[in-house]
C-alpha cells in the first residue's frame, strides 16, 4: 500500500517552488516533487514528455482495462508581482482567515495537490482499478500552453492512445461557493492593427490637413470590422457556428445562482441586464468583439498639438459554438484588404483558441452529481464557461469529451497579489475527486 499524501505539507513543499517561467531550477523542483508523489504515493509509473518549452509530466496507474481517464493540470505559476502587494511572503505557504496563501495557492498547485490527494485516497481503499487513470501535468499553462497541442498530436497514438474522458482541474468554482462542473468554453481571436503614418509626431498645426493621421485610419477600419452603434460585428462569415442554448442547457442555467447586485459591486460597473437568462446566454453563448487596449500620441492631461506617427489597437473576440477562426481570420484579411495595401495599415494575430463544445453523457452527469452528494458538496453546471482554455487539444485533436471541473475558489486572487486557497475548497475538494474516482469505478465511464 502506498502512504497517503499529507496534502498540506505536499503544497507548502510545492509552493517553496518559484516555477515561473523564466526559473529554470525551481521548476525543475517543482517537476521533481509532484514526480515522487506520484511515484511513491499514488504508485503511477512517471514519463517525462519533452517539449519545444518546458518538460511536461506523464503518469500512468495502470488498471485492469486499458480505457483511461486523463486528469491534467499544470505545475508553472505566473510571476508574484509586485511583493510589497502581499502580506506575507508568495513563495511560504500562509495560513491565516481560513485560507492558504501563497502563489500557486489556487492556480494550480493547491488544486493539483487536492487532485493527487483525493485519487491517492481512492487507491488506499481500492488498490485494484477496474480501469486506469492517467495525469498530464505541463509547465507552460501561464504562458499560453503553446506546446500543448503539438504534445498532444504527437502522443495521440502513443501515450494518450487509451484516454475516454480527460478531467480539468484548474479555474474557479461558483461565486456562491458552490463546485462547479464546465461543459465547454468560448475560445479566443486576438488581433493587433497597428497604423502607422509618419516615422515620428508631427506639429498639428504644420502638418494638420497635408498628411494622415493614424488614429482616424484606425477608427475607418474599427468601423469597417464592427457597428459600434448596433453592436454587431461586420467581418463576413463572423457569426456561422452561433448556435442558441438548447433546453437542457437553458435548464442548467436557471438552476444557477445570479446575484447582480453582488456580480455589480465585482465588476465596479452596471450591468447592461439584470435578466439571469439574458446574462448567461450573452456569457456562454455569444460572442465578443472587445478592444482591450489602444494608444497614440499624448496620453498626458496637457494639450500637446501634434499628430502621431503611428497608433494601435489590440482587440479580443470571444468565440462561441462552432466559429471558425479560419474563417473569421479569412474575412478580417478581406476587410483590411485596402488598408494593408496604403501600407499604413499593418496586423498581427495575438490569439488563436477555438471554442470546446461538450454534451455529457447520462453516466457522466449522474457520476458528477453522486460525487458531489457523496462528498456533500453543492454542484452546479455551467454549459460553457465564459473565459477561454485550450480544452480544444482533448476534443478537437484527442477526440474525447473534457470536463472543466475547478477545485479553487472564486476569489483565489490567482495572477495577483495574495493568491489563495480557502481551506473549505482544499479539503472539499479532496473529497470530491475522491468520490468521483470512486462512482467512475462503480459505474464504469
Amino acid at each position: 500500500m502506498q502512504p497517503i499524501i499529507s496534502p498540506v505539507n505536499a503544497l507548502q513543499e510545492l509552493i517553496a517552488c518559484r516555477s515561473v517561467s523564466t526559473n529554470d531550477e525551481d521548476q525543475h523542483a517543482a517537476r521533481q516533487k509532484i514526480v515522487n508523489i506520484l511515484e511513491k504515493n499514488i504508485g503511477a509509473k512517471v514519463t517525462l514528455i519533452p517539449t519545444a518549452g518546458k518538460p511536461a509530466i506523464f503518469a500512468t496507474v495502470a488498471g485492469e482495462r486499458p480505457e483511461a481517464l486523463l486528469f491534467y493540470g499544470h505545475y508553472d505559476v505566473m510571476t508574484p508581482g509586485n511583493l510589497a502587494a502581499w502580506k506575507s511572503d508568495p513563495f511560504t505557504l500562509t495560513k491565516r482567515d481560513n485560507r492558504f496563501f501563497g502563489r500557486g495557492t489556487g492556480d494550480n498547485k493547491g488544486q493539483l495537490i487536492a487532485t493527487l490527494t483525493g485519487i491517492s485516497n481512492f487507491l488506499a481503499k481500492q488498490p485494484k482499478l477496474p480501469y486506469t487513470i492517467q495525469f498530464l501535468i505541463e509547465g507552460e499553462e501561464e504562458q499560453g500552453s503553446v506546446n500543448l497541442p503539438e504534445l498532444v498530436r504527437s502522443q495521440k497514438n502513443e501515450l494518450l492512445r487509451n484516454v475516454k474522458k480527460v478531467f480539468v482541474t484548474d479555474g474557479s468554482m461558483n461565486a456562491s461557493g458552490a463546485h462547479v462542473l464546465r461543459l465547454g468554453n468560448r475560445g479566443l481571436f486576438g488581433l493587433r492593427l497597428t497604423s502607422t503614418t509618419a516615422t515620428h509626431a508631427n506639429h498639428s498645426g504644420n502638418a494638420g490637413n497635408v498628411i494622415a493621421n493614424p488614429v482616424n485610419v484606425l477608427h475607418e477600419a474599427l468601423n469597417q470590422l464592427y457597428d459600434f452603434a448596433h453592436q454587431h460585428v461586420l467581418i463576413p462569415g463572423f457569426y456561422e457556428g452561433v448556435n442558441a442554448p438548447t433546453d437542457q442547457e437553458l435548464s442548467w442555467i436557471d438552476a444557477l445562482p445570479f446575484d447582480p447586485e453582488k456580480i455589480t459591486t465585482v465588476f465596479d460597473s452596471q450591468l447592461t441586464t439584470t435578466d439571469k437568462q439574458t446574462y448567461y446566454r450573452k456569457l456562454m453563448y455569444e460572442p465578443t468583439f472587445n478592444i482591450n487596449g489602444m494608444a497614440a500620441g499624448n496620453t498626458g492631461t496637457d494639450v500637446k498639438t501634434v499628430i502621431p506617427g503611428s497608433a494601435f489597437v489590440s482587440i479580443d473576440m470571444r468565440l462561441v459554438g462552432t466559429q471558425s477562426i479560419p474563417v473569421i481570420q479569412a474575412g478580417i484579411e478581406k476587410i483590411l484588404a485596402s488598408f494593408l495595401k496604403t501600407g499604413k495599415l499593418t496586423y498581427a494575430i495575438t490569439g488563436k483558441v477555438p471554442p470546446t463544445v461538450v454534451h455529457p453523457s447520462n453516466v457522466d452527469l449522474t457520476n458528477f452529481k453522486d460525487a458531489a452528494q457523496a462528498s456533500q458538496v453543492r454542484l452546479v453546471i455551467e454549459p460553457v464557461m465564459p473565459g477561454t482554455d485550450p480544452n480544444y487539444v482533448w476534443t478537437d485533436i484527442l477526440r474525447v469529451p473534457v470536463f472543466t471541473v475547478p477545485l479553487a475558489n472564486f476569489d483565489q486572487n490567482n495572477h495577483a497579489a495574495n493568491e489563495n486557497i480557502t481551506e473549505e475548497a482544499f479539503f472539499s475538494s479532496i473529497h470530491f475527486i475522491e468520490s468521483l474516482i470512486t462512482t467512475y469505478e462503480k459505474r464504469g465511464n
